[in-house]
Parts: C-alpha cells; structure tokens; sequence
C-alpha cells in the first residue's frame, strides 16, 4: 500500500468520488485533512498549498451548473480532474463535451463519442448496482425463481416512464395488433404511485413497501427480501416467468453516446433474448464490452441505422417476427450458449475492479515524484 502525503483532494457530488479515492486497493492518501467535501470547502480547498492538487466531481443529475462554475474556476490550479457520470442523458453528455480538456478523466456510464483532449473511460455502475443483490446477497435465487414451463405471451414490453421511442413501441404493438401476444406496461403520469399504478407491474412476492416511501418513480427503493432496492432493480419475475423475450426500450436513444441501465441488467441476468429500442450501435458497443447479441438467429442490422425511426422500425419487424413463430423452442434453443455466456459475465466479472483498476492507473503517473510511504 502506497501512502501518499501532500496531495490535496477536493471531491463533490454526494460522496462518490471520495468512495471511489478511499476504494483504491494499492493507494492511500495521508489523513482526512486532504480531503474537501462539497462546494462548502471549495474556497478553503484553494487558499491550502500543496505541491499536487486533485478533484474529483460525481456529474449531479437532475443536471445543473454550478458544479461545471467551480470546476472551471478549479481547473488551472490542479494537476488532474476526474470526473464520474452514472447518469448519462443528452444534457450530462453536452456537459461532458464541454469539458473536454486535457487534464480531464472521465468515467461514465457507458460509452460517449468525440471527445479529443479528455481521457473517456467505461463505469458501468448500473450493473454493479443491479447485479449485487443476485451476485452477491442471494446467488441461488434467480435459478430457483425463475420458470419456464407456463410461459404464454411472447414479450415483456415493459416501457416505463413516456419518451418518444417508447411512444413509437406503443402504437406500433397497438397498430399491429401485437398486443394480446405480448405483456405491455406503460405509464404516463410519473407523480402517481407506482404501486398504485394499474399501468405498471410491480412484484409482490418478497416486497414490501417502505413507510412514508415517495415511490413514483423507479429509482425510489422498496424492501425486497429484507434488502432495500430501487424498484428497477428487481428482476420481474412474475412478467419473465409468463414471456419468452424481452424488449428493452432504453432510457435514452442518443446516436453519439449508449447509456447502460438496469434495464439491459435484467434480461441478461434472467437469460433472455432481447431486442433494443435505443441509439445506433447501441448492440455494438455493448459487444465491446465482451457481450454477444443475437444477430444470425434474428436480423440485429436496425442497430446500424442512424435514423431514428428506421431503426426502430426495423427493430419491431423482428419483435413482429417472433410474434409469428409457433414454436419458441427452437430460438431458445440456439440463443441458449448466448445467454449463459451473458449471464455468466455479467454476474462473474467484476465490473468495479475494472473501473478501480483504471482510476489507480491514472493516478499513479500523477503521484509519481511525491512523498510516498509504503506500508
């Protein structure tokens, strides 16, 4: 273990960035006292001389100003600055872009294109997130949970809050005359509550609900199992256990950035086929992640097209295609290698070791000709 002395760090954003600091395995840095928290200590962080200065901002979401004021205000007098998204939108990506510049690091949830002086890693904190509770607290539980011998629908087409791929998915189930095929959900008014909702499918094996909870949206937690979880996080196992496939219309469906949520987590983990209603190349980047996707046995071309609604188009032709199969067994038959070899990485690799791997290697140029104590 490396101890590092005279190395002041400022961190904002909740206590992200400072977790991930104190979550390096092979570095340390010298007493609290180097660390500054929050916007509160931004002036103090300044006026206190150290022969290195870093920063590390956790991107807030709802997205707003402030932080990028005093990063600018920051970033002549620090050596380095990192920078983690977990929250990937159109607005946060803009930001990012903003603040591309050479003595930037960046961490996000996903993959973001052109940028040319900042360094762009991957931190898929939404599969650490959505895998702990089946990885690390109940490994067992999605194989004695799930079933597959009363399935009667095709897919889950489970949509969530009201965005305009989500509104094409609708119409184009309802147009088609899909929708007794398949299990759809899809709410409009994100202040109702969910367990309220008749537009939404929430568990009730295991759940209970939190006293004074909000719960209207996804991201707020439930108790499940004795263990608090976002509700997005609970893998549907009474909609899984009825559907054969599962259609994943994304949080986002940008072309220049993909952003990985729970909702991708899900289908792996439960061994599924899915198609994706998002961004170009969405399948493509996720591939360069070591997963595999199911183009041979279905068309994934619509993953390539740039326009928007050509690719969904595209995507619910083989939504449709599926629908008209008599017989599933034969696809879940040659999807079965695919998805074991998904669900075994996506539950066995160590996602956050990845990420914390590069942050120690990104840092250890930068501490390089400091005082250091080795214990």
């Amino acid at each position: 273990m490396i101890i590092v002395q005279d190395v002041g760090v400022y961190h904002e954003g909740g206590g992200a960035s400072q977790y991930h600091f104190n979550m390096l395995k092979k570095i340390r840095f010298d007493g609290h006292r180097h660390y500054y928290h929050g916007a509160d200590f931004f002036e103090l962080f300044l006026s206190v001389p150290y022969k290195k200065k870093l920063a590390g901002f956790h991107v807030p979401f709802p997205a707003e100003n402030t932080w990028i004021e005093r990063l600018e205000k920051l970033y002549e007098h620090v050596d380095r600055i990192f920078i983690f998204c977990s929250e990937l939108h159109d607005r946060t990506a803009d930001q990012l872009r903003f603040l591309d510049r050479p003595k930037v690091t960046i961490f996000v949830n996903g993959s973001i294109d052109n940028f040319f002086a900042a360094k762009v890693y991957p931190w898929m904190d939404w599969f650490i997130q959505t895998t702990y509770f089946y990885k690390e607290l109940h490994p067992e539980f999605l194989a004695t949970k799930l079933h597959s011998d009363h399935k009667i629908k095709k897919f889950d087409i489970l949509l969530g809050a009201q965005r305009e791929h989500r509104d094409f998915v609708y119409n184009y189930i309802h147009t088609n005359q899909l929708l007794d095929k398949n299990i759809m959900t899809y709410y409009h008014n994100i202040n109702t509550r969910l367990d309220n909702n008749s537009n939404f499918i929430m568990e009730s094996d295991g759940v209970k609900i939190i006293p004074n909870s909000k719960l209207t949206h996804t991201i707020d937690q439930i108790e499940y199992y004795g263990h608090r979880l976002g509700v997005s996080q609970v893998v549907p196992l009474s909609v899984y256990n009825q559907t054969f496939y599962s259609l994943v219309a994304e949080t986002n469906f940008s072309n220049n950035f993909s952003f990985y949520t729970e909702k991708i987590v899900k289908p792996i983990l439960a061994k599924r086929l899915f198609i994706v209603i998002s961004g170009q190349n969405y399948l493509a980047k996720l591939r360069t992640l070591g997963f595999k996707t199911f183009d041979g046995i279905i068309d994934e071309s619509y993953d390539k097209q740039s326009d928007n609604y050509t690719r969904w188009q595209m995507a619910m032709t083989q939504v449709e295609y599926l629908c008209s199969l008599e017989h599933d067994n034969i696809i879940l038959e040659q999807i079965k290698e695919i998805v074991n070899h998904n669900y075994n990485l996506m539950i066995n690799h160590d996602w956050y070791e990845d990420f914390s791997s590069i942050l120690n290697q990104e840092l250890r140029p930068l501490l390089s000709d400091m005082n250091l104590r080795i214990v």
